[in-house]
């Protein structure tokens, strides 16, 4: 797995993120996000029921390879952990990803705890 190497104290708000909801995972996450979007900071984009304006993010309007994309109000474009960080960051959830790239922890089922 690619390493995280946005850094969340230059992100602009508000931050425009771009999914496909014919990727599943991406559904999910999307709902959570929406779930926790208290102050309107994340501004959610699906491509797959707007392909016509994905070049206007230079992205193919086919999908996103199972990526996710943000753009946030500086035009700063990222992908991948990049741009998902960028959206937890931006809804105040920054906290999160930065816990996970602490050496040690891990995903158990319903929560984190330190690998043993």
């Amino acid at each position: 797995m690619k390493s995280v190497s946005f850094d969340s104290k230059n992100l602009t708000i508000p931050v425009t993120l771009l999914y496909d909801t014919r990727e599943v995972a991406m559904a999910h996450e999307v709902a959570f996000l929406k779930s926790k979007n208290a102050n309107n900071n994340l501004e959610f984009l699906d491509l797959s029921k707007t392909p016509d304006i994905a070049s206007d993010y230079g992205v193919d309007a086919e999908g996103l390879g199972g990526e996710y994309k943000a753009r946030d109000a500086s035009g700063q474009m990222l992908t991948g952990l990049d741009a998902l960080y960028a959206a937890h960051a931006a809804i105040g959830l920054g906290a999160w990803f930065e816990m996970c790239r602490v050496p040690g922890f891990m995903s158990k089922g319903t929560g984190i705890g330190p690998q043993g």
